[in-house]
């Protein structure tokens, strides 16, 4: 009786310290998951693209955030305060859709099927072709820790298949139709919030130099990674 009772408080133990464990090393996995993301991304050519879509997109997400405790009392300045609101989603988009156009393209899934391109000759030479698969294999293992090990011609042609095809990134093209569009909008916004208290004018206006620096910016960085892309080390 007294074994079937410690058995049990055994399992119930080892129960409770194994989901505490999970638990606890969740965020470890996560944060782990986000750099190895991101170190794929500063590797790939499209680092400066996705530097520049952060750079210009966080200032409006920022004056956003300031302007959420400023009370507004006039119209037009409520006005000028719901654009600063809306421009600082559409820049939040901006960042997600280019982290996911960037992991999409430099992304390349594992085949095994062709492991093994090279058939031993004769069983004389299978000791010297081990030797060069394990001296090939552990310089494959330092060239994979600094360097992506995606062809460029298969990410080349997720380029095609992304832009042409991904239906996220077929909606982002129409979010980004309308964020030009909101662009032309806080022009006359940003005319009539000078009188606005909190500094909105100012915040308008820095932030209609991102959104149009990025609309130019962001455009040449993306084709120059596409060049990356082809231009061969």
């Amino acid at each position: 009786m007294a074994a079937i009772l410690c058995e049990s408080f055994g399992k119930l133990l080892q129960g409770s310290c194994e989901a505490c464990g999970t638990v606890l090393t969740l965020p470890c996995k996560a944060c782990g998951c986000a750099c190895e993301q991101v170190t794929r991304l500063c590797r790939s050519p499209f680092c400066l693209f996705l530097s520049v879509a952060v750079g210009l997109n966080v200032p409006p997400i920022a004056f956003s955030f300031v302007m959420l405790g400023t009370g507004q009392d006039s119209e037009e300045c409520i006005s000028a305060s719901n654009w600063l609101n809306i421009d600082a989603i559409l820049s939040l988009i901006n960042i997600l859709a280019a982290m996911y156009i960037c992991l999409k393209i430099t992304h390349e899934q594992k085949d095994d099927s062709n492991s093994a391109p090279f058939v031993l000759a004769s069983v004389n030479e299978s000791a010297t072709t081990s030797e060069q698969a394990k001296k090939t294999t552990l310089v494959d293992k330092m060239m994979a820790k600094t360097l992506e090990t995606d062809t460029r011609a298969r990410s080349l042609g997720r380029v095609k298949d992304i832009l042409c095809y991904d239906p996220l990134v077929a909606i982002y093209i129409l979010v980004a139709v309308f964020y030009m569009v909101w662009q032309s909008i806080g022009v006359a916004k940003g005319l009539s919030a000078d009188d606005c208290g909190g500094g909105l004018a100012h915040f308008v206006s820095v932030s209609l130099m991102c959104g149009g620096s990025f609309i130019m910016i962001g455009g040449m960085t993306f084709a120059c990674s596409l060049c990356c892309l082809v231009r061969k080390w």
